[in-house]
């Protein structure tokens, strides 16, 4: 009989006593070169099929630089299962960073149908940490994650609730009333549109069905902090039915908030009175938004990203408002027109094939390396079930002249097809800023995607047994703010709920 082969205390071959041959190394040496040579990430989307699909997206480095490479992503599978009992409504993952700002591998993964159940999955480990069952058994709309120690989801019943992660315990139910019914109007449930909420931790705002106003919440205390209706000088062509569909907190914080209609964006200050708006050329449904802060030109310059019913992508340039008043100043401006944010189109990104296809839902993340600040890649569904990544380069944006004269030049890629060049804005030259790395059909109708941060140790990893418990050292600062959801007396005063607010006060 021949000798046995010795094993470790895991059971693994002992490596050979020659590291030169060793295939361990070789292959440790390979995966080294590889995440040199290329950038990772990864993408989850969510199918009316109930199919929830996990795919690791690998793009050459020089993909990112050159702008005459070739699209050559390469997308791997890393799971596909059934998630729900129905089509998947809305997913979210937990933040990379714990509070102290160090990275860690411990993300969750929460998605949502209307068969009412939030589902939880770790998403370093790919294993099911359980199901959430909100109180108010209601088919949920949406899912925040504000740090890793909270998650927040609402729901059609018009209720807003809080979970603290450690444990999953539910802190805090907040309920937005149901709209009272207009003459001649069908009555509404005034389910819950979207939450967002600041990035200090200490507000939130919400939009509703049927409403037609922005509701502020105090989060430290729990408790509604005043209702602002939307004003009568937006006009109809934007707010559509008058809902709004979508809210976020512009970048910081600091410059005041956005809210998403029918076809197009209004912006609104600290102050919650309007800046601006954003209406795309030629009119179209908007299905998305998000919002950047980047430096262009070597300033610090807000950008805001429009998905719209066509298959665009269409990316806008917002002034600061001080620059605003100058140029309208040196242009003359006109008796009686009003003074406000008038944002320009930089690009519109668009499929190379004559794709027009409604842009189901996209998501941006910044290049991982710390010296490419200044690149992106952007992940893009349509309702086809096509998944496209571009990667996008601001350092390639270049805009000349006064911030904005009457007059606009845009030089583009040849290859690109912006509609919008006719839009007031500034001499724009954007010849390789987005470029397509690669697309992939899923075959299925998507809803809902997102974008994270790929672990490598992660990759090719099936854990059987049960669901790894959290980290209980993650819990000790949380501790201290486990309380700051809840009501004083868990009672809500509904004589407050129509109270008008003057603004977010820093």
């Amino acid at each position: 009989m021949g000798q046995k082969r010795k094993r470790d205390v895991n059971g693994v071959p002992a490596a050979s006593s020659s590291p030169a041959t060793s295939p361990s190394l070789t292959t440790a040496d390979s995966l080294s070169k590889l995440a040199l040579s290329s950038t990772s990430f990864q993408i989850i989307a969510g199918s009316y099929d109930r199919v929830l699909h996990g795919l690791r997206v690998t793009i050459p480095s020089n993909d990112t630089s050159s702008s005459s490479s070739k699209p050559s992503a390469t997308f791997t599978p890393l799971f596909l299962f059934t998630a729900h009992a129905s089509s998947i409504r809305c997913l979210a993952v937990s933040p990379p960073s714990d509070a102290d700002g160090t990275a860690s591998n411990k993300r969750t993964l929460a998605t949502s149908s209307p068969d009412t159940k939030i589902n939880l999955y770790h998403l370093h480990t790919r294993t099911n940490l359980g199901t959430l069952a909100p109180p108010s058994a209601s088919p949920t709309t949406s899912l925040v994650f504000p740090s890793k120690s909270t998650l927040i989801s609402t729901d059609e019943a018009g209720y807003i609730h809080i979970f603290r992660t450690r444990d999953w315990s539910l802190l805090s139910s907040l309920h937005c009333p149901a709209p009272k019914p207009r003459p001649g109007a069908i009555l509404q449930s005034g389910g819950v549109n979207a939450l967002a909420v600041h990035p200090s931790g200490k507000l939130a705002l919400s939009v509703s069905r049927g409403e037609r106003a922005v509701r502020m919440w105090n989060l430290m205390t729990g408790r509604k902090a005043g209702v602002l209706v939307f004003p009568r000088s937006i006009p109809r062509l934007i707010t559509g039915l008058g809902d709004g569909i979508k809210v976020t907190w512009r970048p910081g914080g600091k410059e005041g908030y956005a809210v998403m209609f029918e076809r197009g964006v209004v912006l609104f200050g600290v102050d919650s009175e309007v800046r601006g708006k954003i209406v795309t050329t030629p009119v179209t449904k908007v299905h998305n938004i998000k919002f950047l802060e980047v430096e262009i030109n070597n300033e610090t310059q807000e950008v805001c990203f429009v998905a719209t019913e066509d298959g665009r992508v269409v990316v806008y340039s917002i002034p600061k408002e001080g620059e605003t008043k100058k140029a309208d100043e040196e242009g003359k401006e006109e008796e009686g027109e009003e003074d406000e944010i008038k944002p320009f189109v930089i690009d519109t990104i668009t499929p190379p094939s004559s794709d027009k296809s409604r842009i189901k839902d996209f998501d941006i993340l910044p290049h991982p390396s710390a010296d490419q600040k200044s690149k992106y890649f952007l992940t893009t569904a349509n309702s086809e079930g096509i998944i496209r990544v571009y990667t996008l380069d601001f350092a390639n944006i270049h805009i000349k002249g006064g911030a904005q004269p009457k007059k606009q030049k845009v030089e583009k890629d040849p290859e690109s097809k912006n509609d919008d060049s006719e839009t007031d804005g500034v001499q724009i030259q954007t010849t390789g800023f987005a470029q397509m790395a690669g697309e992939y059909s899923t075959d299925r109708r998507i809803t809902c995607l997102t974008t994270a941060e790929l672990d490598e140790s992660a990759v090719g990893i099936v854990k059987d047994g049960q669901d790894e418990d959290l980290d209980d050292s993650e819990s000790d600062s949380e501790e201290e703010d486990d309380d700051k959801y809840k009501d004083k007396d868990g009672v809500e005063d509904e004589d407050d709920e129509e109270e008008e607010w003057g603004g977010i006060e820093e």
